[in-house]
C-alpha cells in the first residue's frame, strides 16, 4: 500500500497521519493492519477529542481485545459509571469499506504500455468470446518447430493438389 492510500483507509489526512506517527514515535507501515489502527487512533482523537497517547493505547487494547463480543470497553472509572465502549464489528465494516476505496480508486496506474502477458491473455479471452476453437492452436504450438514446418509444408501440398485438381 502507499501512505496515500494508509491515510484512506484510516479516514486520515496524511498529514495528521505522518505529524501523530513522529509525535507518538510509531512508524507508519504501509499495512492494512496498521492502517486499521490508525483509523481507529483517528476516530478517538478527532470524535471523542481523546489525546493522541490515550487513543493510541485504547486502539491497541481494543484491538488486541479481538473476541466475539460486539462491543468491547476500553476504558472506565473506577465506579462504572462511565466508560467508553468501541462496537468493533461496526468500526471493521466501515474500515474495510474505506479499505477497499482505498485499494480500488487510489491505486497508482502503471506507466507505459501493457504487458504483453496481459495484453496476449486479452487477445485469448477475446477469440474465445468469439468463438474459435483454440484447441488446434494450442495443439500446433505444443510441437517442435521443426514439427510445425513439416505440417505447414503439408498443408501447402494439400492446397496445390486441389487447385491442380480445380483446374
Amino acid at each position: 500500500m502507499t501512505s496515500n492510500q494508509v491515510a484512506i483507509a484510516a479516514r486520515a489526512d496524511l498529514k495528521w497521519l505522518l505529524n501523530s506517527s513522529a509525535l507518538l514515535g510509531r512508524q507508519v507501515r504501509h499495512t492494512s493492519a496498521d492502517s486499521r489502527w490508525w483509523g481507529l487512533v483517528r476516530l478517538l482523537t478527532e470524535s471523542l477529542a481523546q489525546p493522541l497517547e490515550t487513543a493510541a493505547e485504547a486502539a491497541t487494547s481494543c484491538l488486541r481485545a479481538q473476541n466475539d463480543t460486539t462491543k468491547i470497553t476500553v476504558k472506565s472509572d473506577p465506579s462504572q459509571s462511565a466508560s467508553l465502549v468501541i462496537d468493533l464489528p461496526r468500526y471493521e465494516s466501515i474500515f474495510l469499506g474505506n479499505l477497499s476505496r482505498a485499494r480500488v480508486l487510489e491505486t497508482p496506474r502503471r506507466r507505459g504500455r501493457q504487458s504483453r502477458a496481459r495484453a496476449g491473455a486479452a487477445a485469448i479471452r477475446a477469440a474465445q468470446n468469439y468463438g474459435v476453437d483454440l484447441g488446434l492452436v494450442r495443439a500446433a504450438l505444443a510441437r517442435t518447430p521443426a514439427e510445425r514446418l513439416a505440417m505447414l509444408d503439408s498443408n501447402v501440398e494439400f492446397i496445390r493438389a486441389m487447385r491442380r485438381r480445380k483446374a
